[in-house]
């Protein structure tokens, strides 16, 4: 399992309207979502309950619940109008940026390989919240 991991993922607060950008990092045993707004969370890996795995999300996201507040994450960009972000490695937290908002945009189509590279990657994290 990696020590460090960083990647990019989208919250999707509701089912109308735009996903909110940002990283999911893997760090020391926690977990810690980051917007361009600031770190929404940072919580040891057992804080994280309910980890679901959705068929509607075809394998790409992941519904939990964390201090009762449920997050809808997707590892790939979930439809072409969701606003994009960079980051940059901090420490102890990543710098993000938003990056754009594409209406036309179809490279999510261009990530499947490395999104659900990704996935597979916080499965095996994921897996060992208890």
């Amino acid at each position: 399992m990696e020590s460090r991991l960083i990647s990019k993922v989208w919250h999707i607060p509701r089912l109308v309207g735009n996903a909110v950008p940002g990283v999911l990092l893997w760090d020391d045993g926690k977990v810690a979502f980051i917007t361009e707004e600031g770190v929404a969370f940072h919580e040891p890996l057992s804080s994280l309950k309910n980890i679901k795995w959705p068929f509607l999300r075809m394998g790409f996201g992941f519904d939990v619940l964390v201090n009762g507040t449920k997050y809808k994450f997707s590892f790939s960009k979930p439809n072409h109008s969701s606003p994009d972000i960079d980051f940059t490695d901090g420490n102890p937290f990543p710098e993000v940026e938003f990056a754009g908002q594409y209406f036309f945009d179809l490279s999510s189509l261009a990530t499947i390989k490395t999104d659900k590279a990704t996935t597979r990657k916080w499965k095996e994290i994921l897996g060992n919240a208890k």
